[in-house]
């Protein structure tokens, strides 16, 4: 039976949960791109570079993890309404990071970032209160479908333009999400599987958060220090392949939200790990055959797609059902520590021989996925249990067909 959640009928919370967080995530993958637009004019390398990305990452970060304790019992419309008019104000703001002195770049940034942090654990923990876990990661799958493909669609339309006109094109969409808000409930009652969730834990860190956090932290720094090491070392064949990887990673981000609503999010990780670790020895093995390459550009886009769905959109609010918003500030951090890891190393990639990069990189994939032979499965049992019970009643319809 499904929950009555203050909203016209149960589709209506999907519509609502999906437009706030696509629309935000969509948003920040607009102004990365405008801070690593200008980061390039500004020499890419130089200090003024590595400043202004470096401020843009880490106000998201320090932004999400201040809100996550301090705004503990906020309205959440009147909230929304404020993170969105915030953000739309920031967009128009970022008009003024071409022809402005560093300090008022980094000023623009700092602004940018946290009109994105400071909302982003409410409205997971909004996304996980009223999404069924059994639906969870393949609504998180759209999400990131959809997100994809209009960053795609905005790298076509504005790239190369002034930046006024892409500073107003920002601000539209980070504007369009206030008429969801029409949608959202003055009192939330969340999702029928949220409030029977039975895995509560007296802290947000507990072990079973530390040891997914230490799989994704390790997968950051790999990730960082990969990113360097393929446009070091592949820099034509990343020209050659570059719209393979997030066309694929979109696509697998559907089809490994399906899957980890199936068979539950332990296995989906485990198998992004692995190809991701199986694609970096390739590239350790053979770096000069184009092939490897190709295959490594599909890996990463299924691997990429997979640990978005689970470990950014999925996983910490069924982990802390008590600290949802801290457990999704303190998860979502090396996701946004991803481009700063890999602005530190990058001057000492040069300093290793290709080869070795590769395989080091593959290794430490491997020894990431240690970590997750000691954690529970975040799923529900009696969801998988459902689904398995489901595929077996089909299949014995089907065979009494055949032979009635």
């Amino acid at each position: 039976m499904l929950p009555k959640i203050g909203i016209r009928n149960f589709k209506s919370s999907y519509l609502v949960a999906f437009a706030l967080l696509f629309n935000a995530f969509s948003w920040y993958f607009f102004c990365n791109l405008i801070i690593n637009n200008i980061s390039e004019a500004l020499n890419e390398g130089s200090l003024e570079s590595l400043s202004l990305q470096l401020t843009y990452s880490v106000s998201i970060i320090v932004s999400a993890v201040l809100a996550s304790f301090s705004l503990t019992n906020t309205h959440k419309k009147r909230f929304f309404l404020l993170w969105i008019l915030a953000g739309v104000l920031s967009s128009s703001t970022s008009a003024l990071l071409s022809d402005s002195p560093l300090g008022i770049k980094l000023a623009v940034a700092v602004f940018m970032g946290s009109s994105l942090g400071v909302g982003m654990p409410t409205v997971l923990t909004y996304f996980t209160e009223l999404t069924p876990a059994q639906n969870r990661g393949k609504m998180s799958g759209i999400v990131f479908f959809a997100t994809v493909i209009s960053a795609i669609s905005f790298i076509m339309v504005f790239q190369g333009l002034n930046l006024a006109v892409n500073a107003t094109a920002l601000a539209v969409w980070r504007g369009w999400s206030l008429i969801v808000l029409n949608l959202v409930p003055e009192q939330l009652t969340t999702s029928e599987g949220f409030s029977r969730n039975k895995r509560v834990y007296t802290s947000f860190l507990n072990r079973t958060f530390l040891l997914y956090f230490a799989t994704w932290f390790m997968f950051t720094l790999v990730s960082g220090f990969g990113a360097n090491i393929v446009v070091f070392y592949g820099g034509e064949y990343r020209d050659r392949f570059k719209l393979t990887e997030p066309a694929v990673a979109a696509f697998s981000g559907l089809i490994s939200g399906i899957f980890c609503d199936w068979i539950g999010r332990k296995r989906v990780i485990t198998f992004g790990f692995v190809s991701l670790g199986l694609a970096y020895a390739i590239l350790g093995l053979a770096p000069e055959i184009w092939f490897s390459w190709l295959f490594f550009y599909l890996a990463d886009g299924i691997a990429l797609g997979i640990l978005w769905v689970t470990l950014v959109a999925v996983l910490w609010g069924e982990i802390s059902y008590h600290h949802v918003p801290k457990s999704y500030a303190i998860g979502e951090v090396p996701y946004f520590l991803t481009g700063i890891v890999s602005s530190i190393l990058a001057p000492f990639t040069a300093l290793i021989p290709r080869t070795s990069a590769f395989s080091l990189a593959a290794f430490f994939l491997f020894v990431a996925v240690i970590p997750l032979m000691y954690v529970p499965e975040t799923l529900p049992e009696k969801s998988i249990k459902e689904r398995e019970l489901k595929i077996y009643v089909d299949k014995a319809k089907k065979i009494k067909q055949k032979y009635a």
